[in-house]
């Protein structure tokens, strides 16, 4: 079944992903940030040229899609913030911090970044059920977000001082999480209707992601001004990617 064997390709890739960028952030790469600025240019550009669109396209109305992208948005953040399940990646820039209080910090954002791994697989799952090349588009984001979702993670559990060990399964749990979700999202079939309201709040989740997580965390690890090219550069290539793959109109 081409869907199922889209879901499972993607799967295996964001978990190489993940791995990869675990790998990456064990050896404290000084330049983190900006592969985090990337992969929010990445998760922004999707919701604006991919989601959104296709949540108009389902829903029939601009303005029904906006206010279910809102919607994403804010609750999202309300999640986040009244669960304290913190998405940010500590970056390699805190691995000298030794402070007990990091230890549950490392806890907690893990978890965090497991929740919205799993919504990833679920945003996955819809976008295969929408076809064409919007599944490739939002497989993409998934995979390239997983490298840095594993810099995260690693980076986080090393400054509150995990063992190797627990470091390794919350990878494989980051890395898992979006294969549980495009199941869930697979075995729930939707109409047209909530199907476009589903794309629209993922959206929203995307946007809340990139643009309220993602980029304060570039911007703190690496001042530079090379992280704006790279975030300006993720939505870029994530807008020629939707163009080739026939996502988005080129006119």
């Amino acid at each position: 079944m081409p869907t199922a064997l889209a879901a499972v390709l993607v799967a295996l890739a964001a978990m190489a992903s993940a791995m990869a960028g675990g790998m990456l952030a064990l050896r404290a790469v000084a330049h983190v940030g900006m592969i985090i600025a990337f992969g929010a240019g990445i998760r922004i550009g999707a919701a604006y040229f991919d989601l959104i669109p296709e949540g108009v396209a389902h829903l029939g109305s601009l303005e029904r899609a906006m206010v279910f992208t809102a919607f994403g948005f804010l609750a999202f953040y309300a999640l986040e913030k009244l669960t304290s399940l913190h998405v940010g990646h500590e970056t390699a820039s805190e691995l000298d911090h030794g402070e007990a209080a990091h230890r549950h910090i490392g806890v907690m954002g893990a978890m965090g970044m497991s929740l919205h791994s799993f919504l990833d697989g679920v945003a996955l799952a819809a976008s295969l059920v929408v076809g064409g090349s919007l599944g490739l588009v939002i497989g993409l984001v998934v995979v390239v977000h997983r490298f840095s979702d594993g810099i995260g993670i690693v980076s986080m559990l090393l400054a509150g001082r995990a063992t190797r060990d627990a470091i390794v399964r919350w990878v494989v749990l980051v890395s898992l999480a979006p294969i549980v979700g495009v199941v869930v999202g697979l075995l729930l079939p939707l109409p047209d209707a909530a199907l476009g309201a589903l794309l629209s709040i993922f959206a929203g989740f995307f946007l809340y992601i990139g643009a309220a997580e993602l980029l304060p965390e570039a911007h703190r690890s690496d001042r530079s001004q090379l992280v704006v090219v790279a975030t300006l550069a993720g939505v870029v290539a994530i807008y020629a990617f939707s163009v080739l793959a026939g996502a988005v109109g080129a006119g």
